[in-house]
């Protein structure tokens, strides 16, 4: 389902270029106004609760969500300065549209119908719940095909991207051999892990040692010799998000499984320990925890919802009134 975000461009029509307006949906029911709290929801659609909650994440950052607004309706090809030909980037006019009226509008709730039809979901595809994670992916993936050759291109790019090392190093001649890979977020393994900062040690700072069987082919040698095997991370990003493998399979069972234990994120995080020596100064390896987005549930099905910082001050936060 996810595969037709990148099919984000329409051509607009004479009519629409000409009066800068797209053909409205059918309108819904007057909403119930905002609450106490000033914070505007977003409506299910049946089984969007993981778009929601990426949805609302990604709005609460203000870094993409400014970005975001910073893109001009020539950037679009949206509006009167359109030509019946041009191709309208809908997607980052959608999530626009959809941001704002989160900012704006004095409702409960809103709808996020018409985001996912810039998906091109025109189905049952709101009934279909799927991993959160592989979403952001494909959404960001999708946004920056989208956004070529505007002043936004970089947007995700700038915020989100990072690249790590993977490194073999021959226990007998020393030679170094490498693999750079760009990613997104950093996927971080339960196994023997209680927490975030082990799962990095085991990810990034533990060494493999590779002999026997598993003996490592060295050019230089030319023949199969012991070698460490580890990974390190190059550069980091200003928003650094990380996936855990909580979803494996039992090949003894010959099912999928969930881990469901126990794990826990520090509010701050040096991420200095897991970073090459020579990562670039400029960056700033220290991390405050800003969202986590969590999954209830078995890999059968369950419920996503979200912690995220109100960094802005946008909701006014209180405590529950107790009902007796």
């Amino acid at each position: 389902m996810f595969g037709c975000l990148f099919e984000t461009e329409q051509v607009a029509s004479e009519h629409e270029t000409a009066t800068g307006v797209w053909k409205q949906q059918k309108l819904d029911s007057p909403r119930e106004p905002r609450g106490q709290t000033r914070i505007c929801g977003l409506q299910n659609q049946g089984a969007t609760c993981y778009l929601n909650s990426l949805l609302q994440t990604l709005f609460f950052t203000p870094e993409f969500r400014d970005g975001l607004f910073q893109l001009r309706a020539e950037d679009l090809c949206y509006g009167p300065s359109s030509t019946a030909n041009s191709k309208v980037r809908v997607i980052p006019l959608q999530l626009q549209k959809l941001f704002a009226k989160l900012l704006l509008l004095d409702q409960d709730s809103i709808s996020t119908s018409e985001l996912t039809n810039s998906f091109g979901w025109t189905g049952n595809e709101g009934f279909q719940q799927h991993d959160v994670q592989e979403l952001n992916r494909i959404l960001f993936s999708a946004l920056e095909s989208s956004l070529v050759g505007t002043q936004g291109e970089p947007l995700v790019k700038n915020l989100y991207h990072g690249t790590s090392v993977t490194k073999v190093i021959c226990q007998e001649c020393g030679q170094v051999s490498e693999r750079e890979e760009d990613y997104l977020d950093l996927p971080l393994t339960l196994s023997g892990c209680s927490g975030l900062e082990e799962s990095l040690y085991m990810s990034y700072v533990a060494m493999e040692i590779l002999e026997d069987a598993n003996q490592y082919k060295c050019e230089s040698c030319n023949k199969h010799v012991d070698a460490l095997k580890g990974s390190k991370i190059r550069t980091i990003p200003p928003i650094l998000t990380f996936s855990l493998l909580r979803f494996d399979y039992d090949f003894q069972r010959g099912e999928r499984f969930k881990d469901n234990k126990r794990y826990s994120f520090p509010i701050t995080l040096d991420m200095t320990e897991f970073c090459e020596s020579s990562c670039e100064v400029k960056s700033n390896q220290d991390y405050e925890l800003f969202s986590v987005v969590i999954h209830g549930g078995s890999c059968y099905g369950g419920h996503y919802h979200a912690y995220i910082r109100d960094v802005e001050g946008l909701g006014t936060w209180c405590q529950p009134v107790s009902r007796m």
